[in-house]
């Protein structure tokens, strides 16, 4: 059936209803994937579908049903509503669609489905997928136009248009309900449309907002540029110039200016086919409703022609790396501009780790941290990410990633290597520090050394001063990865904590044992927390508290000794009895290392692992299998291959 062009009718007809008895049998699970396979073929290539009897189609359509639910595997999925695209040809395939419950398309089917290279499975579900739409297209359209005259002017184009929108939907991987199809403004983004663009060329139309202050000059002349020399690639336009080149990876990769028709400015990534399947890979990963996320670069367009494939993404102004070097001139970045970075890499790094099933990036490293106008962090670069089957944490593949930005555990290991969530997380670790410090590496700058520091663990994080960073920074890059954190331990680490709970911090601290009997503390507890206040900032802090305040908590028989001990019992006394006077106070402004000297030394003597600081931290419970102990790591044989749930290849 796979080598005919056409399957006659009569056969068509006999060979169906064996097919549907054994989907409906008690075994049906044993073989249903051929069955189902085979059943798309025969409803692809018989003529004549369109005359079935109806209680025949209506019989075919409810026994293959079943086989859409998400207790079964993707490619059996993926099958079934290839069989019901098929069916669009059918007299009375709405009311059968109807009669089953099936009104959309899931978006890891149209994902899966994307990723294959079964003939015409693709543009087969994504016309099912359109047949869902179109009610919802038409119903925007007509919202969409004010005016009475505009509205009867839609009314009379409206056949055509609805024409020309399934013809589009099937040439361009976008659906037109996905978010990441519309010009790439957030919603809550507060950057007002630039002036229209004065241009000469006026085959060339651009309606939509201008969003980049970088590229502004560059896409001006993008516009007028004669449009012999202009490349349209369906619904995208380019100039294959370096002048509008705006990067180049070491795999041939090059990286233009563009855009659509819409308007919408993209950063065209251009591969050729020798790498068709990172491209697909990267397209299908970005697709997936979860990764529309302010922290993740925006999937826009996608096409190909003959010797190239073609992504269209979201338009940002700079690299991390180039941002950094950027901003060193200028002071280096602002406090505000760190936390965010870290937070919004990590924010990133979670959407992947806690995608169901999990998503590893592999390739982390400055360059795939882009920075959009609004100053925003965003990850990006998914061609050799993957998306693991559920119930599996490992990975096994070839090596993957680029040097110095590679996790410990994957060095060395060129055939079988195994990747974690924890894999992301040691070099999450290395990309922290480098936005922290600047742009320094923490196992160091130059790459002959660097490699070696890794493989032995040897770091040096001198370049950062805050020590509750460095707790985090050291945590996550830890050689072992068993003791990297999760991702959300990072997010929910004492870095990350507004000045309120670090304040509610120390005044839990204040109130243990040792701190109570501050005036009769042990000299070595005494000396051994000295060691943690590098600054001796806290031998005088009396002196920044006001007077009246003092004296109205101190016992002048007893006076609190000028000694962090001393400080934080005073805290302590002054939060529980002197509420209204510690309003008037920023103690974290007054005292800017008390909360990182407290925590590490707390951390360095076990406290924070005992009540009441210990209901302060958030854990995960390590279960044995979490990083897949206990079961088989997905085997993955090669380094450009689709994640392990992908369709095998099919040649019907």
């Amino acid at each position: 059936m796979c080598t005919v062009e056409e399957i006659p009718n009569e056969q068509a007809l006999a060979i169906i209803p064996c097919l549907l008895e054994h989907l409906s049998s008690e075994g049906s699970l044993v073989g249903c994937e051929d069955v189902l396979k085979t059943l798309y073929v025969i409803t692809q290539k018989t003529k004549g579908t369109d005359g079935w009897d109806r209680n025949f189609s209506e019989k075919l359509g409810k026994t293959i049903a079943p086989f859409v639910q998400e207790k079964h595997e993707i490619s059996i999925r993926v099958f079934t509503y290839g069989i019901f695209g098929n069916m669009l040809s059918f007299e009375h395939a709405s009311e059968i669609f109807t009669s089953v419950g099936m009104t959309s398309v899931p978006e890891d089917v149209l994902t899966s489905a994307d990723m294959q290279m079964v003939k015409d499975l693709k543009e087969v579900i994504r016309r099912l997928d359109n047949h869902f739409s179109k009610p919802t297209l038409e119903h925007v359209d007509c919202a969409a136009g004010p005016g009475s005259k505009k509205k009867k002017k839609k009314k009379k184009k409206k056949k055509k248009r609805s024409e020309k929108q399934e013809e589009q939907r099937d040439e361009v991987c976008t659906a037109e309900k996905d978010a990441t199809a519309v010009p790439n403004i957030e919603s809550t983004s507060n950057v007002k449309p630039l002036p229209p663009i004065n241009t000469t060329v006026s085959s060339i139309k651009h309606k939509g907002l201008k969003i980049s202050k970088r590229w502004r000059v560059e896409l001006e002349n993008l516009l007028s540029t004669d449009e012999s020399k202009v490349t349209r690639i369906k619904s995208m336009m380019y100039v294959n110039d370096e002048d509008f080149r705006i990067a180049r990876g070491s795999d041939g990769t090059e990286v233009f200016l563009g855009l659509r028709d819409d308007g919408t400015e993209v950063a065209l990534k251009k591969m050729n086919n020798a790498n068709f399947q990172v491209l697909k890979n990267e397209e299908g990963i970005l697709r997936l409703p979860e990764l529309d996320h302010p922290s993740i670069v925006r999937y826009i367009d996608a096409a190909e022609d003959e010797n190239f494939g073609y992504l269209g993404l979201q338009l940002c102004e700079y690299t991390l790396e180039e941002y950094i070097d950027l901003k060193i001139n200028d002071g280096g970045l602002t406090r505000i501009e760190i936390e965010n970075f870290v937070h919004q890499l990590l924010d990133s790094l979670k959407v992947l780790h806690c995608h169901d099933p999990p998503i590893l990036h592999r390739d982390l490293k400055p360059q795939n941290v882009l920075i959009d106008v609004n100053g925003r962090a965003r990850l990006a670069d998914f061609g050799i990410s993957r998306l693991l089957p559920k119930g599996q944490m490992t990975c096994r593949t070839g090596s993957a990633g680029t040097q110095c930005w590679m996790a410990k555990d994957t060095l060395g290991k060129k055939d079988e290597t195994r990747y974690k969530r924890s894999t992301d997380i040691q070099v999450a670790g290395m990309l922290i520090y480098y936005i922290l410090s600047g742009g320094h590496h923490p196992f160091g700058d130059e790459s002959y050394d660097c490699l070696y520091n890794i493989h032995k663990g040897k770091s040096t994080l001198d370049h950062v001063e805050d020590v509750v960073a460095k707790d985090l920074i050291e945590w996550m890059i830890n050689e072992e990865p068993k003791n990297r954190p999760t991702v959300e331990e990072c997010l929910s680490h004492p870095f990350f904590w507004k000045s309120e709970k670090r304040v509610e911090y120390l005044r839990r601290t204040g109130n243990r044992e040792e701190v109570k009997n501050c005036r009769n503390a042990d000299q070595q507890l005494i000396d051994s927390l000295g060691e943690y206040d590098a600054k001796g900032s806290f031998k005088e802090w009396k002196k920044k508290f006001p007077s009246e305040v003092v004296n109205k908590v101190e016992d002048k028989k007893k006076p609190y000794p000028e000694n962090t001990l001393g400080l934080l019992r005073f805290i302590r006394i002054l939060h529980e009895h002197y509420a209204e006077d510690l309003a008037k106070m920023n103690l974290t402004e007054m005292f800017p290392d008390l909360f990182g000297c407290i925590y590490t030394f707390a951390e360095s003597k076990g406290w924070n692992e005992e009540i009441p600081l210990k209901e302060m931290f958030y854990r995960v419970l390590k279960k044995i299998n979490l990083e897949g102990q206990l079961q088989s790591p997905v085997q993955e044989t090669q380094t450009t291959s689709t994640e392990p749930t992908a369709i095998p290849h099919l040649s019907f």
